[in-house]
């Protein structure tokens, strides 16, 4: 008896073999593409999270009264971060009539609040020709201030309301993700994503829709 269960037991075919292959091919096939766009999207927008905490700690501290005057530095789309300058430096600077001017002399001795390194974005248009920018808060808004692609990139609108302050996030391979003209890669739709901040320490976050052809509120 136990023989001849033996000799009933089956494999797959050489032709059976083949077609549960194929099916596994074309079901890899359909699916990868919907896999890749996920993760590149997911890439895009966790770095997106990343500049949105750093201008959230940067305001933060300064309504907190931890640092008076904060600083977030943009680095030719490679890396961002928050540094302060503690009270006492701050009142010294004011008292000897210096110009709270958010350039790289005044926060050589910062304090590093916090950092990222960029690597699956790119910037725009605060990186356009590779500069840096630099966006500086404090409390009230009294002494803010952006300098370099920071300062000369142009107004975008957002919610029927036009402003310049604003970092827009996409794809390292975007060829094309121009904010101002809305001008976006829409062979691929590939995710772009946008952090505005006020002069007040309001931090906003938004996703490029692509079937409204308008900015879509996080």
């Amino acid at each position: 008896m136990l023989v001849q269960q033996k000799q009933n037991i089956k494999g797959l075919t050489l032709i059976e073999t083949l077609v549960v292959l194929a099916i596994i091919g074309a079901i890899a096939a359909v699916g990868f593409p919907n896999f890749s766009k996920w993760q590149v999207d997911r890439q895009v927008r966790s770095d997106s999270e990343k500049i949105a905490a750093v201008f959230t700690s940067a305001t933060s501290q300064v309504e907190r009264g931890a640092y008076p005057y904060v600083r977030v530095l943009i680095e030719s789309g490679v890396k961002i971060s928050a540094h302060g300058i503690k009270q006492e430096e701050f009142s010294n600077k004011l008292n000897n009539g210096d110009d709270m001017d958010c350039g790289s002399g005044i926060f050589s001795s910062a304090d590093e609040i916090i950092s990222y390194d960029l690597e699956d974005i790119k910037l725009f248009h605060l990186t356009d020709g590779g500069g840096n920018g630099a966006i500086c808060f404090s409390k009230g808004g009294k002494y803010f201030k952006r300098t370099g692609t920071a300062f000369t990139q142009n107004n975008i609108n957002l919610d029927q309301k036009a402003t310049p302050n604003y970092v827009t996030i996409c794809y390292k391979k975007e060829n094309s993700c121009d904010a101002v003209n809305r001008s976006f890669d829409t062979s691929d739709k590939h995710p772009v994503y946008l952090v505005n901040y006020s002069r007040f320490g309001m931090i906003q976050k938004y996703k490029w829709n692509y079937s409204k052809n308008d900015w879509r509120s996080r």
